[in-house]
């Protein structure tokens, strides 16, 4: 009898934890159908999931929340290999008076907040996370605090391993510190700034700026950035450099156009390496979390002996 007792009792109270403690899923999924119109790889076409997420938020109270975070995407054309799923987000977060600590596998500081103002991640990455000139995770500890009343002056510093997701491989690590200056409400300017040492001498230092101008509808921003790598071509220092201007504007509830240009130049060492490249699409959204947008990508080349590549496509982004 008492074992059927504490049966029942298992049973009625089991749900009730599961539920109390059950965390917010949610998650979001981008692709496209495209073709390569000119270029190396000329007649090039795939459907792919550029990015697949699968997010687990938990709050336990107003001062401590975690996220845990997969991601999956297309191993590329040719690969035939199967998506995969890795870790993305891990972290364990508290705030208190307008400042956060976060702690474990999060954003870094690079290019989150500028990410925000162009708003079509699912269109292409930043210019530094698209030339690899940073990285968007890092595993480690960070902390934001505003350094004004009114919270328009806000810093952000983290310190990590400085390898991504992955696991930390040397004893270097990375620092990273990021200022956001609002003129207004909607628009202002970041200034960031990271060292990363490494081995053998070959240490790495960011310098990074944006101007913007953001709302929900509309967003303009010129993103620049340079940076140091030591030692890296036969004993010398090589300066990377890029900047990227873009906008974005709904001109109807459900209609939005978008464009972007990039001028990278990989290395000061080299006359003839920089690339431009112009992303431009319009975006139509049968509902809010559905987003479906034609667009075009060009990519032009300093040296002339390459030719123009045209990659027009069809994107999909939908929320869940």
């Amino acid at each position: 009898m008492m074992v059927r007792w504490a049966l029942l009792l298992i049973f009625v109270s089991v749900p009730q934890v599961v539920t109390a403690a059950a965390p917010t899923i949610k998650g979001y999924m981008f692709g496209d159908y495209y073709h390569i119109a000119s270029g190396p790889d000329k007649e090039e076409n795939s459907f792919q999931f550029r990015r697949i997420y699968l997010t687990f938020d938990k709050k336990w109270n107003k001062r401590f929340s975690g996220r845990f975070r997969l991601e999956s995407s297309d191993p590329g054309f040719g690969s035939g290999s199967k998506m995969t799923p890795v870790v993305k987000d891990a972290w364990l977060r508290y705030q208190k008076n307008g400042r956060t600590l976060v702690i474990g596998l999060s954003p870094t500081p690079t290019w989150s907040f500028t990410e925000g103002v162009w708003g079509y991640r699912s269109i292409e990455k930043t210019i530094i996370d698209l030339n690899g000139v940073g990285s968007s995770r890092d595993t480690g500890i960070l902390f934001e605090t505003p350094l004004d009343r009114k919270g328009r002056v806000k810093m952000q510093v983290m310190f990590g391993n400085g390898n991504s997701n992955k696991s930390e491989i040397d004893n270097d690590k990375k620092g990273y510190l990021r200022f956001v200056l609002k003129a207004t409400k909607n628009a202002g300017a970041t200034v960031y700034v990271d060292y990363e040492s490494k081995p053998n001498d070959r240490d790495r230092v960011t310098i990074a700026g944006l101007l913007f101008s953001s709302t929900k509808d509309r967003g303009f921003g010129l993103d620049g950035v340079w940076q140091k790598r030591k030692n890296v071509l036969a004993g010398r220092d090589v300066a990377v450099r890029g900047i990227s201007l873009f906008g974005r504007t709904k001109t109807q509830k459900r209609f939005g156009l978008f464009g972007r240009v990039d001028y990278f130049d990989p290395s000061d060492q080299a006359s003839d390496d920089a690339i431009t490249r112009i992303f431009v699409g319009a975006d139509v959204m049968p509902d809010s979390n559905i987003h479906i947008m034609p667009n075009l990508i060009v990519e032009s080349f300093q040296d002339s002996g390459l030719e123009t590549v045209f990659i027009p496509r069809m994107t999909v982004y939908y929320l869940f």
